[in-house]
Protein backbone atom coordinates (compact mmCIF):
# COMPACT_ATOMS: atom_id res chain seq x y z
CA UNK A 1 0.00 0.00 0.00
CA UNK A 2 1.35 3.40 -1.00
CA UNK A 3 2.03 6.22 1.43
CA UNK A 4 -0.83 8.29 0.00
CA UNK A 5 -3.32 5.43 0.53
CA UNK A 6 -2.02 4.91 4.06
CA UNK A 7 -2.51 8.59 4.85
CA UNK A 8 -5.98 8.49 3.29
CA UNK A 9 -6.98 5.36 5.26
CA UNK A 10 -5.64 6.79 8.51
CA UNK A 11 -7.57 10.00 7.98
CA UNK A 12 -10.74 8.07 7.11
CA UNK A 13 -10.49 5.91 10.26
CA UNK A 14 -9.89 9.00 12.41
CA UNK A 15 -12.90 10.82 10.96
CA UNK A 16 -15.19 7.77 11.37
CA UNK A 17 -14.10 7.33 14.99
CA UNK A 18 -14.63 11.04 15.66
CA UNK A 19 -18.10 11.01 14.08
CA UNK A 20 -19.05 7.87 16.02
CA UNK A 21 -17.96 9.48 19.29
CA UNK A 22 -19.91 12.63 18.42
CA UNK A 23 -22.97 10.52 17.65
CA UNK A 24 -22.97 8.81 21.04
CA UNK A 25 -22.24 12.04 22.88
CA UNK A 26 -25.00 13.96 21.07
CA UNK A 27 -27.49 11.10 21.48
CA UNK A 28 -26.76 10.74 25.20
CA UNK A 29 -26.76 14.50 25.82
CA UNK A 30 -29.99 15.09 23.93
CA UNK A 31 -31.77 12.18 25.66
CA UNK A 32 -30.59 13.34 29.06
CA UNK A 33 -31.60 16.91 28.29
CA UNK A 34 -35.11 15.87 27.28
CA UNK A 35 -35.51 13.74 30.44
CA UNK A 36 -34.38 16.65 32.61
CA UNK A 37 -36.72 19.02 30.76
CA UNK A 38 -39.68 16.66 31.19
CA UNK A 39 -38.86 16.12 34.86
CA UNK A 40 -38.69 19.87 35.42
CA UNK A 41 -42.00 20.31 33.63
CA UNK A 42 -43.69 17.64 35.78
CA UNK A 43 -42.21 19.25 38.88
CA UNK A 44 -43.77 22.58 37.88
CA UNK A 45 -47.11 20.87 37.25
CA UNK A 46 -46.91 19.28 40.70
CA UNK A 47 -46.47 22.69 42.28
CA UNK A 48 -49.55 23.99 40.45
CA UNK A 49 -51.59 20.86 41.25
CA UNK A 50 -50.69 21.07 44.95
CA UNK A 51 -51.94 24.66 45.07
CA UNK A 52 -55.15 23.66 43.33
CA UNK A 53 -55.66 20.68 45.71
CA UNK A 54 -55.09 22.88 48.76
CA UNK A 55 -57.59 25.38 47.37
CA UNK A 56 -60.22 22.62 47.12
CA UNK A 57 -59.53 21.63 50.73
CA UNK A 58 -59.52 25.22 51.98
CA UNK A 59 -62.79 25.93 50.25
CA UNK A 60 -64.12 23.07 52.41
CA UNK A 61 -65.42 21.24 49.43
CA UNK A 62 -63.74 18.09 50.79
CA UNK A 63 -61.61 17.23 53.82
CA UNK A 64 -57.92 16.44 53.62
CA UNK A 65 -58.51 12.79 54.55
CA UNK A 66 -61.01 12.60 51.67
CA UNK A 67 -58.45 14.03 49.15
CA UNK A 68 -56.54 10.75 49.06
CA UNK A 69 -59.54 8.46 49.35
CA UNK A 70 -60.94 6.20 46.71
CA UNK A 71 -64.09 8.30 46.54
CA UNK A 72 -62.69 11.65 45.40
CA UNK A 73 -59.16 10.81 44.21
CA UNK A 74 -60.17 9.49 40.74
CA UNK A 75 -62.14 12.66 40.00
CA UNK A 76 -59.35 14.94 41.25
CA UNK A 77 -56.78 13.03 39.17
CA UNK A 78 -58.92 13.33 36.04
CA UNK A 79 -59.47 17.03 36.75
CA UNK A 80 -55.74 17.73 37.19
CA UNK A 81 -54.78 15.75 34.04
CA UNK A 82 -57.27 17.57 31.85
CA UNK A 83 -55.71 19.12 28.74
CA UNK A 84 -52.28 17.51 29.47
CA UNK A 85 -50.23 14.80 27.80
CA UNK A 86 -49.44 12.82 30.91
CA UNK A 87 -51.32 10.59 33.37
CA UNK A 88 -51.93 11.77 36.96
CA UNK A 89 -52.24 9.39 39.90
CA UNK A 90 -52.82 9.96 43.61
CA UNK A 91 -51.47 7.52 46.19
CA UNK A 92 -52.24 7.09 49.90
CA UNK A 93 -49.70 6.77 52.75
CA UNK A 94 -50.01 2.98 52.51
CA UNK A 95 -48.58 3.16 48.91
CA UNK A 96 -52.02 2.41 47.44
CA UNK A 97 -52.91 4.22 44.25
CA UNK A 98 -56.29 5.67 45.09
CA UNK A 99 -56.94 7.64 41.90
CA UNK A 100 -55.82 7.72 38.28
CA UNK A 101 -56.69 9.88 35.30
CA UNK A 102 -56.50 6.90 32.94
CA UNK A 103 -57.57 3.31 32.82
CA UNK A 104 -54.06 2.24 31.73
CA UNK A 105 -51.95 -0.13 33.72
CA UNK A 106 -50.97 1.49 36.99
CA UNK A 107 -47.44 0.15 36.66
CA UNK A 108 -46.88 -2.20 39.52
CA UNK A 109 -43.45 -0.80 40.35
CA UNK A 110 -43.80 1.11 43.60
CA UNK A 111 -40.20 2.09 44.30
CA UNK A 112 -40.86 5.71 43.39
CA UNK A 113 -43.95 5.79 45.69
CA UNK A 114 -41.93 4.47 48.62
CA UNK A 115 -39.26 7.09 47.99
CA UNK A 116 -41.88 9.86 47.80
CA UNK A 117 -43.47 8.75 51.09
CA UNK A 118 -40.02 9.07 52.61
CA UNK A 119 -40.14 12.76 51.70
CA UNK A 120 -38.12 12.74 48.43
CA UNK A 121 -39.08 13.53 44.87
CA UNK A 122 -38.48 10.39 42.82
CA UNK A 123 -37.96 9.94 39.09
CA UNK A 124 -38.10 6.51 37.43
CA UNK A 125 -37.98 5.44 33.79
CA UNK A 126 -39.70 2.17 32.99
CA UNK A 127 -40.05 0.23 29.79
CA UNK A 128 -42.81 -2.23 28.99
CA UNK A 129 -43.68 -3.76 25.63
CA UNK A 130 -41.41 -1.33 23.86
CA UNK A 131 -42.92 1.73 25.51
CA UNK A 132 -40.82 3.92 27.75
CA UNK A 133 -42.51 5.89 30.51
CA UNK A 134 -41.18 8.62 32.77
CA UNK A 135 -42.61 8.39 36.30
CA UNK A 136 -42.35 11.36 38.65
CA UNK A 137 -43.57 10.98 42.23
CA UNK A 138 -43.75 13.77 44.83
CA UNK A 139 -44.97 13.75 48.47
CA UNK A 140 -47.91 15.89 49.54
CA UNK A 141 -47.18 17.67 52.83
CA UNK A 142 -49.91 19.01 55.00
CA UNK A 143 -49.48 20.48 58.47
CA UNK A 144 -45.97 19.02 58.70
CA UNK A 145 -46.70 15.49 57.69
CA UNK A 146 -47.03 13.48 54.50
CA UNK A 147 -50.65 12.67 53.85
CA UNK A 148 -50.17 11.14 50.38
CA UNK A 149 -48.60 12.04 47.07
CA UNK A 150 -48.97 12.81 43.43
CA UNK A 151 -47.62 10.58 40.71
CA UNK A 152 -47.15 11.57 37.03
CA UNK A 153 -46.66 9.14 34.14
CA UNK A 154 -45.35 10.66 30.89
CA UNK A 155 -45.10 8.68 27.65
CA UNK A 156 -41.61 9.12 26.18
CA UNK A 157 -42.59 8.06 22.66
CA UNK A 158 -42.34 11.68 21.35
CA UNK A 159 -38.84 11.84 22.77
CA UNK A 160 -37.95 8.61 20.97
CA UNK A 161 -39.30 10.04 17.72
CA UNK A 162 -37.27 13.21 18.25
CA UNK A 163 -34.16 11.11 18.86
CA UNK A 164 -34.87 9.07 15.74
CA UNK A 165 -35.18 12.23 13.63
CA UNK A 166 -32.02 13.54 15.22
CA UNK A 167 -30.17 10.32 14.32
CA UNK A 168 -31.36 10.52 10.71
CA UNK A 169 -30.21 14.11 10.37
CA UNK A 170 -26.96 13.44 12.17
CA UNK A 171 -26.16 10.39 10.06
CA UNK A 172 -26.94 12.32 6.86
CA UNK A 173 -24.84 15.30 7.94
CA UNK A 174 -22.06 12.97 9.12
CA UNK A 175 -22.07 11.12 5.81
CA UNK A 176 -21.81 14.42 3.92
CA UNK A 177 -19.01 15.64 6.22
CA UNK A 178 -17.27 12.29 5.86
CA UNK A 179 -17.43 12.44 2.06
CA UNK A 180 -16.15 16.03 1.98
CA UNK A 181 -13.45 15.23 4.52
CA UNK A 182 -12.29 12.16 2.61
CA UNK A 183 -12.25 14.14 -0.65
CA UNK A 184 -10.24 16.90 1.03
CA UNK A 185 -7.98 14.31 2.62
CA UNK A 186 -7.34 12.58 -0.72
CA UNK A 187 -6.67 15.92 -2.42
CA UNK A 188 -4.35 17.00 0.37
CA UNK A 189 -2.54 13.66 0.36
CA UNK A 190 -2.12 13.91 -3.42
CA UNK A 191 -0.82 17.47 -3.09
CA UNK A 192 1.54 16.42 -0.32
CA UNK A 193 2.76 13.37 -2.22
CA UNK A 194 3.29 15.21 -5.52
CA UNK A 195 6.82 16.43 -4.67
CA UNK A 196 7.59 13.03 -3.11
CA UNK A 197 6.59 11.28 -6.35
CA UNK A 198 8.71 13.81 -8.25
CA UNK A 199 11.57 13.01 -5.87
CA UNK A 200 11.07 9.29 -6.50
CA UNK A 201 11.19 9.78 -10.27
CA UNK A 202 14.23 12.04 -9.96
CA UNK A 203 16.03 9.46 -7.81
CA UNK A 204 15.38 6.82 -10.46
CA UNK A 205 16.96 9.09 -13.06
CA UNK A 206 19.87 9.82 -10.72
CA UNK A 207 20.41 6.07 -10.33
CA UNK A 208 21.10 5.84 -14.08
CA UNK A 209 23.35 8.93 -14.13
CA UNK A 210 20.88 11.68 -15.07
CA UNK A 211 21.37 14.62 -12.67
CA UNK A 212 19.45 17.23 -14.66
CA UNK A 213 16.09 16.64 -12.93
CA UNK A 214 14.82 19.36 -10.62
CA UNK A 215 11.87 19.14 -8.21
CA UNK A 216 9.41 22.03 -8.07
CA UNK A 217 8.06 22.28 -4.50
CA UNK A 218 5.97 25.34 -3.62
CA UNK A 219 5.49 24.35 0.02
CA UNK A 220 7.61 25.77 2.83
CA UNK A 221 7.46 22.71 5.05
CA UNK A 222 9.71 19.69 5.51
CA UNK A 223 8.72 18.36 2.05
CA UNK A 224 9.81 21.64 0.47
CA UNK A 225 13.09 21.52 2.42
CA UNK A 226 13.60 17.94 1.22
CA UNK A 227 13.00 18.95 -2.40
CA UNK A 228 15.40 21.90 -2.12
CA UNK A 229 18.04 19.68 -0.50
CA UNK A 230 17.66 17.15 -3.32
CA UNK A 231 18.00 19.89 -5.95
CA UNK A 232 21.17 21.15 -4.26
CA UNK A 233 22.54 17.60 -4.03
CA UNK A 234 21.70 16.89 -7.68
CA UNK A 235 23.32 20.15 -8.79
CA UNK A 236 26.44 19.43 -6.72
CA UNK A 237 26.70 15.87 -8.10
CA UNK A 238 26.22 17.11 -11.65
CA UNK A 239 28.89 19.78 -11.11
CA UNK A 240 31.35 17.25 -9.68
CA UNK A 241 30.71 14.78 -12.49
CA UNK A 242 31.24 17.54 -15.06
CA UNK A 243 34.50 18.39 -13.34
CA UNK A 244 35.50 14.73 -13.41
CA UNK A 245 34.69 14.51 -17.13
CA UNK A 246 36.59 17.73 -17.72
CA UNK A 247 39.64 16.48 -15.81
CA UNK A 248 39.40 13.11 -17.53
CA UNK A 249 39.26 14.86 -20.89
CA UNK A 250 42.27 16.99 -19.98
CA UNK A 251 44.27 13.96 -18.95
CA UNK A 252 43.31 11.98 -22.01
CA UNK A 253 44.11 14.85 -24.37
CA UNK A 254 47.46 15.45 -22.68
CA UNK A 255 48.54 11.83 -22.70
CA UNK A 256 47.27 11.39 -26.26
CA UNK A 257 49.35 14.36 -27.35
CA UNK A 258 52.53 13.48 -25.51
CA UNK A 259 52.46 9.83 -26.55
CA UNK A 260 51.85 11.00 -30.11
CA UNK A 261 55.02 13.08 -29.85
CA UNK A 262 57.06 10.06 -28.82
CA UNK A 263 56.94 8.94 -32.44
CA UNK A 264 59.19 11.69 -33.84
CA UNK A 265 62.34 11.06 -31.74
CA UNK A 266 61.79 7.31 -31.96
CA UNK A 267 61.53 7.53 -35.75
CA UNK A 268 64.73 9.59 -35.88
CA UNK A 269 66.61 7.16 -33.63
CA UNK A 270 65.49 4.20 -35.76
CA UNK A 271 66.36 6.06 -38.99
CA UNK A 272 69.85 7.04 -37.88
CA UNK A 273 70.51 3.55 -36.50
CA UNK A 274 69.61 2.07 -39.90
CA UNK A 275 71.77 4.71 -41.62
CA UNK A 276 74.84 3.80 -39.54
CA UNK A 277 74.91 0.31 -41.01
CA UNK A 278 75.33 1.82 -44.49
CA UNK A 279 78.10 4.28 -43.61
CA UNK A 280 81.86 3.79 -44.03
CA UNK A 281 83.37 7.02 -42.80
CA UNK A 282 83.88 7.36 -39.05
CA UNK A 283 82.88 11.04 -39.14
CA UNK A 284 79.44 10.16 -40.58
CA UNK A 285 78.95 7.41 -38.02
CA UNK A 286 79.83 9.81 -35.19
CA UNK A 287 77.41 12.38 -36.56
CA UNK A 288 74.64 9.79 -36.63
CA UNK A 289 75.48 8.76 -33.07
CA UNK A 290 75.34 12.39 -32.06
CA UNK A 291 71.80 12.73 -33.47
CA UNK A 292 70.75 9.42 -31.92
CA UNK A 293 71.99 10.66 -28.56
CA UNK A 294 70.25 13.98 -29.03
CA UNK A 295 66.90 12.42 -29.95
CA UNK A 296 67.21 9.83 -27.21
CA UNK A 297 67.81 12.63 -24.72
CA UNK A 298 64.77 14.43 -26.04
CA UNK A 299 62.71 11.27 -25.63
CA UNK A 300 64.02 10.84 -22.11
CA UNK A 301 63.11 14.44 -21.29
CA UNK A 302 59.59 13.84 -22.57
CA UNK A 303 59.25 10.78 -20.34
CA UNK A 304 60.58 12.80 -17.39
CA UNK A 305 58.10 15.57 -18.13
CA UNK A 306 55.31 13.00 -18.23
CA UNK A 307 56.35 11.62 -14.83
CA UNK A 308 56.51 15.11 -13.32
CA UNK A 309 53.09 15.87 -14.72
CA UNK A 310 51.69 12.71 -13.18
CA UNK A 311 53.18 13.55 -9.77
CA UNK A 312 52.01 17.17 -9.78
CA UNK A 313 48.61 16.49 -11.30
CA UNK A 314 49.11 19.35 -13.77
CA UNK A 315 48.19 18.11 -17.23
CA UNK A 316 49.74 20.99 -19.13
CA UNK A 317 52.74 21.85 -21.28
CA UNK A 318 54.48 25.08 -20.47
CA UNK A 319 55.63 27.31 -23.31
CA UNK A 320 58.95 29.12 -22.81
CA UNK A 321 59.54 31.54 -25.71
CA UNK A 322 63.02 32.84 -26.39
CA UNK A 323 64.78 34.65 -29.20
CA UNK A 324 66.10 32.06 -31.68
CA UNK A 325 67.31 31.74 -35.28
CA UNK A 326 64.41 30.28 -37.24
CA UNK A 327 66.61 29.23 -40.16
CA UNK A 328 69.02 27.33 -37.92
CA UNK A 329 66.11 25.56 -36.23
CA UNK A 330 64.76 24.44 -39.60
CA UNK A 331 68.20 23.25 -40.75
CA UNK A 332 68.61 21.23 -37.55
CA UNK A 333 65.15 19.71 -37.95
CA UNK A 334 65.91 18.68 -41.54
CA UNK A 335 69.17 17.03 -40.46
CA UNK A 336 67.29 14.99 -37.86
CA UNK A 337 64.67 13.98 -40.42
CA UNK A 338 67.26 13.26 -43.10
CA UNK A 339 67.13 9.44 -42.73
CA UNK A 340 63.36 9.45 -42.98
CA UNK A 341 63.37 11.77 -46.01
CA UNK A 342 65.99 9.69 -47.80
CA UNK A 343 64.16 6.48 -47.02
CA UNK A 344 60.99 7.98 -48.56
CA UNK A 345 63.04 9.35 -51.51
CA UNK A 346 61.90 12.92 -50.90
CA UNK A 347 64.16 15.80 -51.88
CA UNK A 348 64.18 19.14 -50.07
CA UNK A 349 65.07 22.72 -50.86
CA UNK A 350 65.31 25.69 -48.49
CA UNK A 351 64.97 29.32 -49.57
CA UNK A 352 65.34 32.44 -47.51
CA UNK A 353 67.72 34.16 -45.13
CA UNK A 354 68.23 33.49 -41.49
CA UNK A 355 66.45 35.80 -39.02
CA UNK A 356 65.51 35.74 -35.34
CA UNK A 357 62.01 35.48 -33.88
CA UNK A 358 60.56 34.65 -30.46
CA UNK A 359 59.62 30.99 -30.13
CA UNK A 360 59.95 27.92 -27.93
CA UNK A 361 62.62 25.89 -29.79
CA UNK A 362 61.47 22.60 -28.35
CA UNK A 363 57.78 23.09 -29.19
CA UNK A 364 58.51 24.69 -32.57
CA UNK A 365 60.72 21.76 -33.60
CA UNK A 366 57.89 19.49 -32.46
CA UNK A 367 55.53 21.39 -34.83
CA UNK A 368 58.03 21.15 -37.73
CA UNK A 369 58.51 17.41 -37.17
CA UNK A 370 54.72 16.88 -37.24
CA UNK A 371 54.18 18.90 -40.41
CA UNK A 372 57.07 17.31 -42.33
CA UNK A 373 56.13 13.85 -41.06
CA UNK A 374 52.54 14.41 -42.29
CA UNK A 375 53.86 15.37 -45.73
CA UNK A 376 56.06 12.26 -45.81
CA UNK A 377 53.28 9.88 -44.70
CA UNK A 378 50.16 11.25 -46.37
CA UNK A 379 50.90 13.59 -49.28
CA UNK A 380 52.68 11.06 -51.58
CA UNK A 381 55.00 13.94 -52.51
CA UNK A 382 58.50 13.69 -53.98
CA UNK A 383 59.75 17.14 -53.06
CA UNK A 384 59.50 19.50 -50.10
CA UNK A 385 60.18 23.21 -50.50
CA UNK A 386 60.74 25.31 -47.37
CA UNK A 387 60.73 29.08 -47.65
CA UNK A 388 61.53 31.69 -44.96
CA UNK A 389 60.55 35.36 -45.17
CA UNK A 390 59.99 38.44 -43.02
CA UNK A 391 56.91 40.60 -43.41
CA UNK A 392 55.21 43.22 -41.22
CA UNK A 393 57.33 42.62 -38.15
CA UNK A 394 56.73 38.88 -38.22
CA UNK A 395 58.63 35.89 -39.49
CA UNK A 396 57.08 33.22 -41.68
CA UNK A 397 58.11 29.77 -42.79
CA UNK A 398 56.20 27.92 -45.52
CA UNK A 399 56.39 24.15 -46.02
CA UNK A 400 55.21 23.27 -49.53
CA UNK A 401 54.89 19.75 -50.96
CA UNK A 402 53.99 18.59 -54.47
CA UNK A 403 51.74 15.80 -53.27
CA UNK A 404 48.13 14.88 -53.93
CA UNK A 405 46.62 17.76 -51.93
CA UNK A 406 43.60 17.88 -49.64
CA UNK A 407 39.94 18.48 -50.52
CA UNK A 408 38.03 21.42 -48.98
CA UNK A 409 35.76 19.03 -47.07
CA UNK A 410 38.75 17.31 -45.44
CA UNK A 411 40.46 20.64 -44.72
CA UNK A 412 37.47 21.76 -42.61
CA UNK A 413 38.01 18.85 -40.19
CA UNK A 414 41.81 18.89 -40.00
CA UNK A 415 42.09 21.15 -36.94
CA UNK A 416 39.05 19.89 -35.05
CA UNK A 417 39.66 18.07 -31.74
CA UNK A 418 39.81 14.30 -32.33
CA UNK A 419 36.51 13.62 -30.54
CA UNK A 420 34.70 16.10 -32.81
CA UNK A 421 35.92 14.71 -36.12
CA UNK A 422 33.15 12.93 -38.03
CA UNK A 423 34.08 9.42 -39.16
CA UNK A 424 37.50 9.61 -37.53
CA UNK A 425 39.61 6.62 -38.53
CA UNK A 426 42.54 5.58 -36.32
CA UNK A 427 45.31 3.65 -38.01
CA UNK A 428 48.95 2.85 -37.44
CA UNK A 429 50.00 5.88 -39.52
CA UNK A 430 47.35 8.38 -38.37
CA UNK A 431 45.65 9.22 -35.06
CA UNK A 432 44.21 12.65 -35.90
CA UNK A 433 46.15 14.33 -33.08
CA UNK A 434 49.05 16.10 -34.82
CA UNK A 435 47.55 19.14 -36.57
CA UNK A 436 45.25 20.27 -33.67
CA UNK A 437 48.23 20.02 -31.35
CA UNK A 438 50.46 21.99 -33.76
CA UNK A 439 47.88 24.76 -33.99
CA UNK A 440 47.63 24.96 -30.19
CA UNK A 441 51.41 25.10 -29.78
CA UNK A 442 51.73 27.89 -32.35
CA UNK A 443 48.95 29.98 -30.80
CA UNK A 444 50.44 29.61 -27.31
CA UNK A 445 53.72 31.00 -28.66
CA UNK A 446 51.91 34.00 -30.05
CA UNK A 447 52.13 32.56 -33.55
CA UNK A 448 49.75 31.15 -36.13
CA UNK A 449 49.33 28.19 -38.45
CA UNK A 450 47.46 28.27 -41.77
CA UNK A 451 46.99 25.65 -44.44
CA UNK A 452 46.18 25.95 -48.16
CA UNK A 453 45.70 23.00 -50.44
CA UNK A 454 44.05 21.91 -53.68
CA UNK A 455 43.55 18.33 -54.83
CA UNK A 456 46.36 17.40 -57.27
CA UNK A 457 48.21 20.68 -56.61
CA UNK A 458 49.97 19.92 -53.34
CA UNK A 459 49.73 21.55 -49.89
CA UNK A 460 51.25 24.63 -48.30
CA UNK A 461 51.45 25.04 -44.54
CA UNK A 462 52.58 28.44 -43.23
CA UNK A 463 53.84 29.16 -39.72
CA UNK A 464 53.93 32.74 -38.42
CA UNK A 465 56.15 33.91 -35.53
CA UNK A 466 56.32 37.17 -33.63
CA UNK A 467 59.48 39.26 -33.41
CA UNK A 468 58.35 40.59 -30.06
CA UNK A 469 58.26 38.72 -26.77
CA UNK A 470 54.76 37.14 -26.35
CA UNK A 471 53.13 36.37 -23.03
CA UNK A 472 53.97 33.02 -21.45
CA UNK A 473 51.13 30.65 -22.30
CA UNK A 474 49.96 27.41 -20.75
CA UNK A 475 48.74 24.58 -22.96
CA UNK A 476 45.55 23.09 -21.63
CA UNK A 477 42.79 21.07 -23.20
Amino acid sequence: MGLRNKMFLQHAVTIVMLLAAMYFVVNYTLNKSMIERDTQTLSQYFALHRIEALKIVNDKKIRMDQLFSGTYAPFIASHLAANSNFQVQLFAPDETIVGSSSDKDNLLKRGDIAAALQGQNATVITEKEGMRTLIYSAPFWYEGKIVGGFRYLLDLSPNAETLRQMRIWFIGAAAGCLALSLLASYSFASFLMKPLYALQRALRRVSVGDFSSKIEAKTRDEVGDLANSFNEMSHALQHHIELLHYEQGKQKAFYDNITHEFKTPLTSVIGFSELISKMQRMEDIQECNQYIRKESTKLLNMVEELLQTSLKGDEAWRIRPEKADLGALIADSLRILKPTLEKSMISTTVKGSHFEVFLDPKRTQQVLFNLIDNAIRHSECKHLHIELKEQGGRGYVSIIDNGKGISEQDQAALFLPPQEKPGRVISRDSHGLGLPLCKQLMELQGGELTLKSRPGKGTEVQLGFSKEMPGIGLLQN
